[in-house]
């Protein structure tokens, strides 16, 4: 196998992992040969910022590819890679999802694998690359090799983790992330219909992140569920009348919380 910037790269997709992932590589000097998605502003778009062709369709996927990356939504990988079969028999063909399967690509691919950033992704952030985990895996121990060589010449942190434990790793981040974002959406609307600024909570939500982030979040645990304050719970409770569900989740997210003290 050739120097690792020596591949010939195509991206399939021009979502916001597209446009990170591709910025960064050629950032990094490894060269995105052509850019594929079946939006054409997109396409052009994201072909423009990397300075290389595009197309709409898989069909016009460069004939001597040798690395492919597939960074769309989830449930339009199998579909892709279907039609990308007969026109990349040869390649390593990854995708960038946390919670599908690399081995959904197995049907299609002899060469096939995962190369998946664990973070979310915004087009108004530049991602800090050196504090993202990639995880990567591949059939072949050769591919995990280039793999990881590229996940280190792009970012820092890189772990060979299975089809099991990504799925695993992507509930826990769920909780972590989408579900921790909606608990600060729920207290911004309570705040906010009170004329109480947002920014209130900034610090005790940056203290709760360190604490987090310096020991076991379950021995940092506080508030009125763990300390079996029912009278609180009840006012709270009160309070949340006219949001029946947030008053649903309130009291689900504190039996919860109970349950872990008696695990």
């Amino acid at each position: 196998m050739e120097d690792s910037v020596s591949q010939k790269l195509v991206i399939v997709g021009a979502g916001r992992i597209a446009w990170h992932l591709g910025r960064r590589l050629k950032g990094k000097g490894i060269t995105v040969h052509q850019v594929i998605n079946r939006s054409e502003e997109r396409a052009r778009q994201l072909a423009q910022a990397l300075h290389c062709p595009w197309a709409t369709d898989v069909s016009a996927v460069l004939p001597d590819a040798e690395w492919i990356l597939i960074a769309v939504r989830d449930d339009a990988i199998g579909g892709v890679a279907a039609r990308l079969t007969d026109f990349a028999p040869n390649a390593l063909v990854t995708h960038t999802s946390g919670a599908t399967p690399g081995a959904v690509l197995s049907s299609y691919f002899r060469r096939y694998g995962v190369f998946y950033p664990l973070q979310t992704f915004s087009m108004e952030r530049v991602p800090v690359w050196s504090k993202i985990p990639f995880c990567i895996d591949a059939a072949a121990p050769s591919d995990i090799l280039f793999l990881r060589k590229i996940a280190k010449t792009i970012g820092n942190l890189v772990y060979q983790v299975s089809d099991g434990q990504r799925a695993q790793l992507h509930v826990a981040a769920v909780f972590a992330n989408n579900f921790a974002n909606h608990c600060f959406t729920i207290a911004e609307q309570i705040l906010s219909s009170h004329d109480l600024p947002f920014e209130m909570l900034h610090p005790l939500m940056e203290e709760t992140l360190t604490k987090a982030l310096t020991g076991s979040p379950a021995a940092m645990q506080t508030g009125p569920a763990i300390r079996g304050d029912r009278d609180t719970i009840e006012r709270h409770l009160q309070l949340l009348q006219e949001h029946p569900q947030q008053a649903a989740l309130y009291l689900q997210l504190s039996e919860s919380i109970r349950r872990s003290v008696m695990e």
